[in-house]
């Protein structure tokens, strides 16, 4: 006989907790050989966000031991209820003495002990809420010929977008945004209409970064960042000579130069160019195969899940591993000077608490859905989490394309 605890370590999936922990050590690292110097300087203790981010490593395990418990029955009937809870957030966040202003943008808010960052929270809501309503809709997203079932998840993003680059904070947007298209394009959803919904987003989007100056300046530094090296580039120049200065193998663990202020934010937004400086090539090839390995991880779960008829699931799965790769890729891709600079962490490496526990409690429901779907046998027909279908009249809200790729 199995015990509990046996029958409950079973039911981990041990790979991709296996990928979490590696790149989690990873960030550690790298974070840590980044900030010694910005932590010797403003708290005079090198080791104060080493400290500060063990401390949220500890905490986001915590808190992912506690979201594992949680059945997916229970996010879903959320879903909805969530929603104005975080849009209350996103607008407190912006009231002057409720909001904490940072470098231009307002962001946070300030709980005393720490402050919580509402968008990124907000990006694991809006998916909930997302992958809920494709499973009610699917088949009208797919078969309508009308837009109006569109209409709906388009103005939750809408609203959403509007507030978050209100703070502003467009990395985020772009990175729900995106995977949200994938969302839809995987469910099955006309390429045309998505290119219109594409275009339509662009459209919104583009007075934002006309109008605000900043913004100008960054896709100018973007498109030719040597032109004005120690000005609008100085960023991004920095962080190519990182990446460059790292060759093959990298300048060693704490051989960067380039954290040494000259690089600002390289404990953040910039350290994917601190660890190819400390790394090197090889360094970054082990990093992508990391990220690589847990979305491929996230779309397996997703798979079985599908495969078993539990859509919110799959959905849900599909979503946590395109949020993932989508801002790991946009993180890397600013690095490298390839995508106009924005601020993005690079999950489990970046410092940020609100980012890495917010990670790791979509881990944590990934977990969940490999523990729900190992409980429900290959082609048995489940009504999903408690909801009553008419077998005459059901939808199928299975995700078409994952269908053929199954």
């Amino acid at each position: 006989m199995k015990t509990r605890l046996e029958e409950w370590l079973e039911s981990f999936d041990k790979e991709l907790v296996t990928v979490v922990f590696l790149l989690m050590g990873l960030g550690f690292v790298v974070m840590t050989s980044a900030s010694v110097a910005i932590g010797e300087k403003l708290y005079d203790n090198p080791s104060h966000f080493m400290q500060r981010q063990l401390m949220y490593m500890t905490l986001g395990l915590l808190l992912g031991l506690i979201i594992y418990q949680i059945r997916l029955q229970v996010w879903r009937s959320l879903g909805l209820a969530l929603l104005p809870v975080i849009l209350f957030l996103l607008v407190a966040v912006l009231i002057p003495g409720i909001g904490k202003e940072v470098n231009g943008s307002r962001r946070w808010i300030d709980l005393g002990f720490a402050s919580l960052q509402v968008s990124e929270v907000s990006k694991l809501i809006i998916l909930m809420y997302l992958a809920g309503y494709m499973d009610r809709h699917g088949d009208k997203l797919v078969n309508s010929d009308s837009y109006k079932p569109l209409m709906m998840p388009l103005i939750v993003l809408g609203v959403f977008g509007t507030l978050l680059l209100l703070e502003p904070d467009f990395g985020t947007v772009v990175v729900v945004f995106s995977t949200g298209l994938a969302m839809l394009f995987l469910g099955g959803v006309k390429l045309s209409r998505l290119a219109l919904l594409l275009a339509g987003t662009i459209a919104v989007m583009l007075p934002f970064l006309l109008l605000v100056g900043f913004r100008q300046d960054r896709i100018i530094s973007f498109l030719n960042p040597w032109a004005d090296a120690s000005g609008t580039g100085y960023q991004v120049t920095n962080a190519l000579m990182a990446i460059g200065d790292g060759g093959w193998f990298g300048s060693g663990l704490g051989g960067s130069v380039q954290k040494q202020f000259f690089l600002p934010e390289a404990h953040n937004d910039f350290i994917f160019a601190i660890l190819a400086d400390e790394f090197g090539f090889i360094g970054i090839v082990i990093t992508l195969a990391l990220f690589g390995w847990l979305v491929k991880r996230a779309f397996a779960i997703g798979m079985m899940a599908d495969q078993r008829k539990l859509y919110y699931a799959a959905y849900l799965a599909y979503a946590i591993g395109f949020w993932i790769g989508f801002q790991a890729l946009f993180h890397i891709g600013v690095n490298l000077a390839v995508l106009p600079p924005k601020g993005l962490t690079l999950p489990f490496i970046s410092y940020g608490g609100s980012s890495l526990l917010v990670t790791l409690m979509a881990i944590a429901i990934l977990l969940r859905i490999h523990r729900e779907t190992q409980s429900v046998p290959l082609g048995t027909h489940k009504k999903q989490l408690a909801k009553k279908r008419k077998p005459k009249k059901q939808a199928t809200t299975r995700p078409r394309r994952a269908q053929h790729a199954g």
